[in-house]
């Protein structure tokens, strides 16, 4: 089955007044010619984290647009690079639908810092590579009691399509109801980490 992330991005959403592609939104594209990112006055490329973005001619790229119908390539460590008309060609459209957001699910209660870093990791990893989650850690919870903090995720979990799992779900109540509600409902369940593996080696 294919996991192809997608780009949660504005155009998905909303599409401004003269936004340039009709009712469609670019995917990926394919580059007509090399783009390097712009140096800056003074710092150069001081500003930047890591390589320096690079689309390089013949190259497709998963693209982030926004509700003007500005676009930028997407590299493989998550950076962004501004692309111009003339620059690239799309290559595949998005559906119509936006994006369904992955769930993460796994241990927290007895855990130090109840696993927040874990998730937080993973979450940043998974986002790096395309995907919308949903962190229960991000989420406000309106109690520290377990049973209304589970009724929060499991109303977030409602809008997914996918659940993840950190390692020792199984050892945890709430993960485990989280994925029998999942597997009652049809929805796809997948280890967070063979997700991440599975887009390193694509």
């Amino acid at each position: 089955m294919s996991m192809e992330p997608q780009i949660d991005c504005p155009a998905l959403h909303n599409r401004a007044k003269g936004y340039p592609f009709g009712d469609r939104v670019p995917c990926t594209v394919r580059m007509v010619r090399t783009v390097t990112a712009d140096p800056m006055p003074v710092i150069g490329y001081g500003y930047i984290k890591g390589d320096v973005p690079t689309a390089v001619i013949s190259q497709t790229f998963r693209v982030w647009t926004n509700s003007n119908g500005a676009v930028s390539a997407v590299m493989a460590d998550g950076q962004r690079l501004g692309l111009k008309p003339g620059e690239f060609e799309v290559a595949s459209w998005h559906d119509a639908t936006p994006q369904k957001p992955l769930d993460l699910s796994g241990p927290r209660t007895g855990l130090p810092d109840l696993n927040f870093p874990a998730f937080h990791a993973m979450a940043a990893r998974l986002r790096a590579a395309g995907h919308a989650v949903i962190n229960p850690a991000e989420l406000d919870h309106p109690t520290k009691d377990w049973g209304d903090c589970l009724r929060r995720d499991i109303v977030a979990l409602m809008t997914c399509f996918t659940v993840a799992t950190l390692p020792g779900w199984e050892h945890s109540k709430g993960a485990r109801l989280e994925v029998l509600i999942a597997d009652r409902l049809g929805m796809t369940v997948v280890n967070a980490h063979d997700l991440v593996s599975m887009e390193a080696v694509g």
